[in-house]
């Protein structure tokens, strides 16, 4: 396996040449509709699911905590509001094309995909980098931010800035040094953790999308935002080999003069190296920042030795892995028969001891779907493995029709508590979704979930907890009642 992982990382990196000359040509595989025979019959239909975790527990007491009940959201929940506006993007496109160019021939579908993803692909853009409130940039940031308000560390968003006409950066402040000495201190992992999340995010996203497109049917036209964001996350850890890299932080410093303007990590990938290499270094160790006032929290490459070099360089060439997946071209079905049909995407996660490297496949055999999930968790010393199980909901017969639907979820893993550990630690966790249907469009949604310590994509804790959430969801246009219901 250790081998594989070598194999895997000589791949990425002999292959990051083509990948832009790929990405040109990733609209024309997508639009001949490979795999997609099932939905030939379906080409006017395009569903959309619509869901919100409105409580969220205990995260939003340990929010209250912090005082910042009003002003932080959970990665389940910021999750859910970006990519209910995507979807919303993605069906009115889909809508907007179907009536200009009906798909009623296989060269109008091509012609049909092509415009949907074109004009699917500028909304993105523009939402991303000019909308940013409530984008995938916003989604990034409140994912770092999950990770300290569980802590009790107050901070904010700069991505809001947007809405009353200032610099809308993509940066998380109002952090004081003595909450990140504590957090240090008291929780290493979890501040390591904290560096990563933001690309964490990006990938859920994407997978949150995926599963609506092969489990729901959605049809999502969202090639631009695989690859933006999956390029996205690649440019970002790769961002230390950079000529300027050093010179940024310097222009970062310079604008940081008081504590509270001073991004909590800086860039986020030399922190997380160093910080994950050095978990018992106390954080004031960093040093004066350079206006003599609080601590030096960006790392430049100068602060990393060659070993971390070494290591974080490894890493971006993992990062080219996200693309590996038909779903990054827009092939969300590839059918073997009649009876079953398939997808697969594999994602490099970064994460509190290292990375996580998942292989997601998307299964639907005789009308019952599974996501099957194998991970392989990587520190220092071991590569442990891991499993996941996920299947569509189950239909409760209730007074004559079908309102209550169940669906299951279940993990096992052997993890690293950190780098340098050289136990595995078995865990798992379990999730039991319900939903009940109020009508044809709307449904109650309940998720109880525990888990044993250990890191899972998606839960801002490392230690065992038990959550529960609460929420809404709304489905239109839909055609069966197999569409997911996990949020």
């Amino acid at each position: 396996m250790r081998h594989f992982i070598n194999v895997l990382a000589s791949l990425a990196r002999a292959t990051k040449p083509v990948w832009a000359g790929l990405c040109l040509l990733l609209p024309l595989f997508a639009v001949t509709g490979y795999g997609q025979t099932k939905e030939q019959g379906t080409r006017g239909n395009y569903p959309m699911q619509i869901d919100l975790p409105l409580l969220d527990m205990p995260f939003q007491r340990d929010a209250a905590l912090a005082g910042e009940l009003f002003d932080s959201y959970s990665m389940q929940q910021a999750l859910a509001v970006t990519q209910n506006l995507h979807r919303v993007n993605y069906h009115f496109n889909n809508k907007l094309w179907h009536g200009i160019i009906r798909p009623d021939s296989k060269r109008k579908h091509v012609y049909n995909r092509i415009a949907a993803n074109v004009t699917s692909g500028l909304v993105d853009y523009v939402f991303t980098y000019y909308g940013v409130v409530f984008s995938a940039q916003w989604l990034h940031e409140e994912f770092h931010r999950a990770g300290l308000t569980i802590r009790g560390l107050s901070s904010y968003d700069e991505t809001y800035n947007r809405l009353n006409g200032g610099l809308a950066n993509g940066s998380v402040s109002r952090v004081k040094d003595e909450d990140l000495i504590r957090m240090k201190k008291d929780a290493p992992q979890e501040l390591v953790r904290s560096f990563a999340a933001g690309i964490e995010s990006e990938f859920l996203l994407l997978r949150g999308l995926q599963k609506d497109n092969f489990f729901g049917g959605a049809k999502h036209a969202n090639i631009a935002l695989n690859i933006l964001l999956t390029k996205h996350a690649i440019d970002y850890v790769n961002q230390f080999k950079r000529i300027g890299y050093n010179a940024s932080i310097d222009s970062m410093n310079a604008h940081g003069l008081a504590v509270a303007d001073r991004d909590f990590v800086g860039w986020d990938f030399t922190p997380w190296v160093y910080d994950l290499h050095r978990p018992d270094e106390p954080y004031e160790a960093r040093g004066r920042h350079p206006s003599g006032v609080g601590i030096d929290r960006a790392i430049k490459t100068t602060a990393l030795t060659g070993e971390e070099l070494r290591y974080l360089k490894r890493m971006g060439n993992l990062q080219y892995l996200n693309f590996v997946s038909p779903f990054m071209i827009g092939i969300n079905r590839i059918r073997l028969n009649d009876q079953t049909a398939f997808n697969v995407a594999v994602r490099h996660y970064l994460n509190s001891f290292g990375y996580d490297l998942t292989a997601d496949f998307f299964i639907d055999h005789r009308d019952k779907q599974y996501l099957f999930s194998l991970h392989g968790y990587r520190n220092k010393h071991r590569l442990l493995p891991g499993i996941e199980m996920e299947r569509s909901p189950h239909a409760f017969d209730l007074m004559g029709d079908d309102r209550l639907l169940l669906q299951p979820m279940a993990m096992l893993w052997l993890q690293p508590g950190d780098f340098y550990d050289r136990r595995a630690r078995p865990g798992g966790l379990l999730r039991l979704q319900g939903a009940y249907s109020l009508g044809n469009t709307w449904r109650v949604v309940a998720t109880a979930e525990a888990k044993t310590a250990g890191w899972v994509a998606g839960n801002p804790y490392l230690d065992a907890k038990a959550s529960l959430r609460l929420g809404i969801a709304a489905f239109f246009h839909a055609n069966n009642r197999r569409t997911t219901v996990l949020m």
